[in-house]
């Protein structure tokens, strides 16, 4: 019987570390942050299978296609919490594995460390994001052992699951590569992959495009400036190390332009903050810890900078009392019996963001949802203090009926609005309360579809619209444009608030579905964007 190598132990070892720990934070730990994100979005793949758009959150907004197309499909056959369970362990044994092959038993350290604080992402729930970069390290377990067929399926599998994964895996390639230009024929194929999978990406978004950003705020940038910086410094003159002095440089480029340049990346370019721990561990354990305290001051700032974000999530996920279907009931059931299909609700976001789960699931829009980046700039207002007149024409535009204040703990994006509610100074008058929640009507409430004769909705469902229109004309349709609406009469128009001009030549029944053509897509992927309203008045 073959003996097993240290480097297989070390590695079977990490893996069923993160593995129980996973394990126990899934099944026992509170719910993650972004578990109701996936919760729900698993729920529409269960139901709907890959539907591309869903009008449920955010006035509408694409699924899957520009996020993750291949963990959904797992969560649903696997579950959440197992699938997350696997994930964490498989990166565990792959971040073993590359580190062991590369720099030895030096490396032992950081492995370990890293099988504990990866299993700490349960408490923030990034599971696609997990998912991509345990594929991400088996990428770079192919490219060690040079086998590049399997590099290439697995980097692809990586942009499949997270695009953010790809693209830290990028930044990590390009600086290897600047490092190793030398060698530079080793480096032709990987290149080749990442560039052919790059460009697939950029396909992607330009035939679904979207104008969402993601915040990133000055102090974020300054923590991630700071760990690349001492990163560089602490790897340039270390021989063992330096292959990973650009790998710092390349980061913190990276992070300046995800700073400058506003986009759906913004601060979740920071992610790697999650392996801060196995990262400085490495690094110190190549310098031997000298000098010491250098290196105990660098590793406080890296648990500093790898533990706050979890443990700013297992805070509000337990304080969160909101994750309960049972907590969200009386609302669903009065909402049924007044909102009808032609308004929307907004409820105020709360630290868990369950009402982005179980109000949708009930049917019920949402003018909200849990993807922060789809909140600018439709959503921009709440997160700044919001006056009256303000807030009443956001809730109009968006075609909200009904508003749901809980007793539960805010999101920061939502204190604002909670307090202007409490104050009774919002213009909304409360309709229906329990001793957990409260729901406000607004006053004079546009439907989602206003024009110049009486219009309605008849139906609401995950891809489709029927209204009933009473004569001809241009209407606004309350809905995020997309290039994929299709009406059965008529056409439609993009408006300059990002929604949906309806040119309907008659009055009567009109269903708007969302359907992707190839030869739309094609156009917009080219630039040849053309209006098919170019004949209505």
């Amino acid at each position: 019987m073959p003996r097993t190598t240290p480097l297989a132990r070390e590695a079977l070892f990490s893996a069923a570390a993160a593995a129980a720990l996973a394990a126990a934070f899934a099944w026992l730990g509170p719910p993650g942050s972004d578990l109701a994100a996936h919760a729900y979005q698993r729920t529409v793949f269960l139901q709907h299978g890959f539907a591309l758009w869903n009008n449920f959150w955010y006035a509408g907004r694409y699924s899957f296609i520009t996020y993750s197309v291949l963990y959904y499909p797992l969560a649903a056959l696997l579950g959440i919490k197992l699938l997350a369970v696997a994930t964490i362990a498989t990166a565990a044994l792959a971040f073993a594995v590359v580190i062991g092959r590369e720099w030895g038993p030096t490396a032992r350290w950081s492995s370990r460390t890293f099988a504990v604080v990866w299993a700490g992402i349960v408490l923030s729930a990034a599971f696609p994001f997990a998912l991509g970069i345990a594929l991400a390290l088996l990428a770079l377990w192919a490219l060690q052992a040079r086998a590049h067929g399997r590099f290439a399926c697995l980097a692809a599998l990586t942009l499949a699951a997270s695009p953010l994964a790809f693209l830290l895996l990028t930044l990590l390639l390009i600086g290897i590569a600047l490092d190793r230009w030398a060698e530079w024929r080793r480096i032709v194929v990987p290149s080749l992959v990442m560039g052919v999978a790059g460009l697939a990406e950029v396909v992607l978004w330009r035939a679904f495009p979207d104008d969402g950003r993601y915040p990133f705020s000055a102090a974020e940038l300054a923590a991630a400036a700071t760990f690349c910086i001492l990163g560089a410094v602490l790897t340039w003159r270390v021989e063992s190390a330096r292959r990973l002095r650009f790998v710092f440089v390349v980061y913190m480029a990276a992070c300046l332009g995800a700073f400058i340049v506003p986009s759906a990346i913004g601060e979740n370019i920071a992610r790697l903050r999650y392996a801060a721990i196995p990262v400085a561990v490495l690094l110190l354990s190549l310098r031997h810890w000298r000098p010491r305290f250098v290196c105990i001051g660098v590793f406080a700032l890296a648990v500093s900078w790898n533990v706050t974000p979890l443990a700013a999530s297992f805070a509000h996920a337990t304080s969160d009392p909101a994750s309960s279907k049972a907590y969200w009931a009386p609302a669903v059931t009065y909402l049924h019996r007044h909102l009808g299909p032609s308004y929307r609700v907004e409820a105020v976001d709360t630290e868990g963001h369950w009402a982005a789960v179980y109000l949708p699931r009930a049917g019920i829009p949402l003018a909200r949802g849990w993807f922060r980046q789809d909140d600018f700039p439709q959503n921009k207002l709440l997160y700044s203090p919001v006056g009256t007149r303000a807030y009443l024409a956001w809730l109009r535009n968006l075609g909200v009926r009904y508003v749901v204040l809980t007793g539960a703990p805010v999101d920061y994006s939502a204190r604002g609005e909670a307090r202007l509610l409490a104050s009774g100074r919002s213009g909304l008058r409360p309709v229906f309360w329990t001793p957990t929640l409260t729901v406000y009507e607004v006053p004079l409430a546009q439907r989602i579809i206003t024009g110049p004769g009486a219009a309605g909705v008849v139906a609401f469902t995950q891809t489709q619209i029927d209204l009933q229109v009473a004569r001809a004309g241009r209407y606004r349709l309350a809905v995020r444009y997309s290039p994929y609406w299709q009406p059965s009469v008529g056409c439609v128009l993009p408006r300059q608030d990002g929604m949906v001009e309806l040119a309907i030549p008659r009055g009567g029944r009109v269903q708007v579905r969302f359907d992707v053509q190839p030869g739309q897509a094609l156009r917009e992927v080219t630039g040849r964007r053309s209006s098919a309203c170019a004949d209505v008045d």
